[in-house]
């Protein structure tokens, strides 16, 4: 007989005979609705599991539904949810091997697997994780993943969880980035059930996901603020609020969730190295905007002391140290200061000693040092010839690619303007800026940290091009709304004209 339960307060789980720290528990985490055929006891931890997978606390849900395996070894949803949290959709990212390790303990074949799921919609969602997690590579099967929960939507119009993972397919079949039809596509379907679903984790979560660009985030200010208050211990969720917050300026609360977040994530570990992570970059970026210094500059200390021991190797952390610095020097314009002069240890770690050489570049430049910046540059440059060795592990991620491409013309540009050649600065710029307009739109603080617009800004007042520089302040201003380095250069330009 199917169980039909909802999580939406917290019960004490010993039944299933798992220690209650194994499982992890949280209070509020969302109100989840699925019948399912799983005995009593695998109730609470198959729904937090759920819960918790859409709030992408997806340790917190692995653990949750291997409880609900243990408390019903037959389970077969049990197992398709441990495996649908090695898929990260929004990130581009899937651990097939571990999400096929997972189903495997249901069963040798997927054949076999599917079979002990009682035939509806349980088997459906089994078959639709066999499909995910297939042989082909990972786009086709997104492209097929989403295929197949297209019709079991039609199939299932009023059913929310399967409405939530078709949202979420559509946006993680947009491979080279957010293409504005499917996203909106995803929100129309996650708005047709806020209504109904106020508390449910992933109606709010994916809905903001759809909508977090300056364009649409009006769209999901309802669904962020709500979502505070339905996951208020969900790391994740404290954080996702303000992915509508900073897309609309409102730095109050980008600051005030992201606080929440951050003391989550340092308090549980959710990050691995939470100073130079997510929402501490994101925090730090609040406090930029508002202008409170001190406070950014004790995560930048923090994140600093980080990147210079434990976590020097670290890719991660080595990404988010470098571009938090960018972030820091770009806002405060202390380019003399004391956080201009760190530079944390990148021995044996050439992808951080290449960043690490690019934002040292910036750095002098601003400084006015060109000799220095010259060795930062051939610093740079024999890191590439050593890569090129037959033994070289030297691998240069793609965002690092974007994040020092876009750097590095902004640095010419800058050495250009320092020698009176505005022309050749502003040529260079206007094609930054057009790379940057035709690349999909992303969320969150500016990667690079002072975006081609702003500095092309800049340069258009200092030649004199007045009516040129407005219109793209103003282009500037719709990509970042009320970003404090902007209106600056607003306040620059009106002085002059």
């Amino acid at each position: 007989m199917k169980q039909f339960v909802s999580v939406i307060a917290l019960l004490i789980f010993f039944a299933s005979g798992v220690p209650v720290a194994a499982v992890n528990l949280q209070s509020d985490v969302g109100h989840v609705e699925l019948a399912n055929s799983g005995n009593k006891e695998a109730q609470v931890p198959f729904l937090r599991g759920l819960a918790q997978l859409h709030n992408f606390q997806y340790r917190d849900a692995a653990v949750l539904f291997r409880a609900a395996q243990a408390a019903d070894p037959d389970f077969a949803l049990a197992y398709w949810g441990e495996a649908m949290t090695f898929n990260h959709a929004i990130w581009k990212d899937q651990d097939k091997d571990k999400a096929l390790a997972a189903l495997a303990k249901l069963g040798p074949t997927a054949e076999e697997r599917i079979a002990k799921a009682p035939e509806g919609l349980e088997r459906d969602l089994l078959s639709a994780a066999h499909i995910l997690f297939g042989a082909g590579n990972k786009e086709d099967n997104d492209d097929a993943y989403l295929a197949f929960m297209a019709a079991l939507f039609k199939k299932h119009p009023h059913n929310v969880e399967v409405a939530s993972q078709y949202a979420l397919s559509i946006m993680g079949s947009a491979h080279e980035g957010r293409e504005f039809s499917l996203y909106m596509r995803s929100a129309a379907i996650m708005s047709g059930f806020f209504e109904t679903y106020k508390t449910h984790p992933a109606v709010l979560h994916y809905l903001i996901h759809a909508t977090d660009d300056p364009v649409h985030a009006p769209l999901g200010l309802r669904a962020a603020y709500q979502y505070e208050d339905v996951a208020p211990n969900a790391a994740h969720a404290q954080h996702m609020t303000t992915h509508i917050y900073l897309a609309m300026g409102m730095w109050e609360d980008v600051i005030r969730a992201n606080i929440k977040a951050y003391a989550l994530a340092r308090g549980e570990g959710r990050e691995v190295m939470p100073h130079c992570g997510h929402y501490s970059s994101w925090l730090m970026y609040g406090y930029l905007q508002v202008g409170n210094v001190p406070e950014a500059k004790k995560i930048m200390d923090a994140c600093y002391e980080i990147a210079s021991g434990a976590g020097k190797n670290h890719q991660q952390t080595n990404i988010y140290y470098a571009w938090m610095k960018e972030l820091y020097l770009y806002d405060t314009g202390d380019w003399n200061g004391p956080v201009a002069d760190m530079h944390a240890a990148v021995e044996g770690n050439p992808p951080m000693a290449y960043i690490d050489a690019t934002v040292s570049r910036l750095a002098a430049v601003m400084q006015g040092d060109m000799e220095e910046a010259s060795g930062h540059f051939a610093r740079r440059a024999m890191l590439l010839e050593g890569a090129t060795a037959k033994d070289s592990k030297f691998v240069l991620p793609d965002i690092v690619k974007r994040l020092t491409g876009a750097m590095d013309a902004e640095i010419e540009a800058r050495i250009l303007a320092s020698a009176g050649q505005y022309k050749d600065a502003i040529a260079l710029m206007t094609e930054a800026a057009d790379q940057q307009r035709n690349r999909p739109f992303g969320f969150g603080p500016p990667r690079p940290a002072l975006p081609a617009f702003e500095y092309l800004t800049h340069l258009l007042i200092k030649d004199g091009q007045f009516d040129i520089a407005a219109k793209i302040l103003a282009e500037a201003e719709s990509r970042t709304p009320n970003k404090a380095s902007l209106k600056k250069l607003g306040a620059m330009l009106e002085e002059v004209r």
